[in-house]
């Protein structure tokens, strides 16, 4: 009886003449999947790195950035008004006698527009003049004796007691004029109070007396709106006010029914009302004819400049980082075919796309469409490149 060994089994297997003995199909499974493992950890080894092909180079929408003048417009409500208002009253009580003018009126400075029965003021001008004269005439007779009286003490002819009787006497007969005078004066303002004129040229925008009726000193007769540049009372919130206060050029429009004019700021005013807006008077740059009415609602446009790079770019351009929340847009290297992250600024958005802030200069390429699919450093291909 023969036998073989085998490196590493502990036992000799036995082979006789009239049996055979195979390797258990275990061990060939064993040795043939070592085989197939090492040969194919050869091959691995062997082979290089599979290169980037046009298949897996993303194609992108590519633009030139275009930075243009940006304002910011802010739109506010604000109320017509004239330069120059004013209401308008008798100075004195009394019954109105005439009343010339009704709402709408266009009149001149100087012209009358109310008057009351003056009768009652010329009489007390005229006992006023009487009295005053009567003072004037005694007034003359005192210092005449003043004076011949003086001249006949210089000569010791006349006592000293009589000089200082003649020296009273006259300084209150000067005293009396002087008082009947501004009486006169009085009368004269009282009469002139009885009829109200035009103080400059306007419009009649508001009437509140009636023929015959008694009316009382400084009861308001009319409302009076002067002609000249219109004005729009407005408000705005504090963080406008301060770029008003800082800047010398904002482009302001009035916009009532289709019609838009320029307008300046005239007054802004530095306390804000109960804590929330600042009023502001602006000066509407038009002709008389073309001002809108006063009293009227409009809406005013405040246009104000943006610094900086600003652009219109398309929402797709437009990626937000996952940590930070920052916006962001690929620009594109045409050299090397690859995109760089650049931070942007979001103004404002559209319908179009996104006003952004950003470093890039006219000419500048980056990625309009399909910015989301992509990553910063890859390379991409244009829309409409060769392959």
């Amino acid at each position: 009886m023969d036998f073989i060994g085998f490196p590493g089994v502990p036992l000799p297997i036995y082979i006789t003449n009239r049996s055979h003995i195979f390797i258990s199909a275990t061990v060939k499974a064993v040795l043939t999947f070592t085989a197939i493992s090492v040969a194919a950890l050869l091959q691995a080894c062997s082979e290089s790195p599979q290169p980037i092909t046009a298949e897996n180079i993303k194609t992108v929408s590519v633009r030139e950035i275009d930075n243009v003048d940006y304002f910011e417009a802010i739109q506010l409500p604000g109320i017509t008004d004239t330069k120059s208002q004013s209401q308008l009253s008798f100075g004195v009580d009394g019954t109105v006698s005439s009343v010339r003018v009704d709402i709408g009126t266009q009149v001149h400075a100087g012209d009358m527009m109310a008057s009351l029965d003056q009768e009652p003021y010329r009489l007390a001008l005229e006992n006023a003049r009487s009295e005053s004269e009567r003072a004037r005439v005694t007034f003359e007779e005192a210092k005449k004796n003043y004076e011949r009286l003086t001249s006949l003490r210089a000569r010791n002819l006349a006592s000293a007691q009589d000089l200082d009787a003649s020296k009273s006497t006259y300084e209150n007969a000067r005293a009396s004029l002087r008082d009947t005078q501004s009486r006169v004066r009085l009368a004269e303002r009282d009469l002139s109070k009885t009829v109200i004129n035009a103080p400059y040229d306007g419009m009649v925008s508001g009437r509140r007396i009636e023929p015959f009726e008694e009316v009382t000193a400084n009861q308001v007769a009319f409302t009076f709106d002067g002609a000249g540049a219109g004005i729009v009372e407005s408000s705005v919130p504090e963080t406008l006010a301060m770029r008003l206060q800082n800047r010398n050029d904002p482009e302001i429009s009035v916009n009532h029914r289709g019609r838009s004019f320029r307008a300046s700021v005239a007054h802004l005013s530095r306390r804000a009302n109960e804590g929330l807006d600042f009023p502001v008077k602006l000066q509407i740059d038009a002709t008389d004819e073309e001002l809108p009415s006063p009293g009227l609602v409009v809406s005013v446009t405040y246009r104000i400049p943006e610094e900086g790079n600003i652009a219109l770019v398309p929402h797709g351009a437009v990626v937000v980082a996952p940590v930070d929340g920052a916006p962001f847009i690929y620009r594109y290297d045409q050299e090397t075919g690859t995109v760089s992250r650049t931070r942007v600024t979001i103004i404002n958005s559209g319908t179009q796309g996104y006003w952004v802030k950003n470093d890039l200069t006219n000419g500048d390429l980056y990625v309009a469409a399909g910015a989301a699919f992509i990553s910063d450093g890859q390379r991409v291909r244009p829309t409409g490149a060769d392959q």
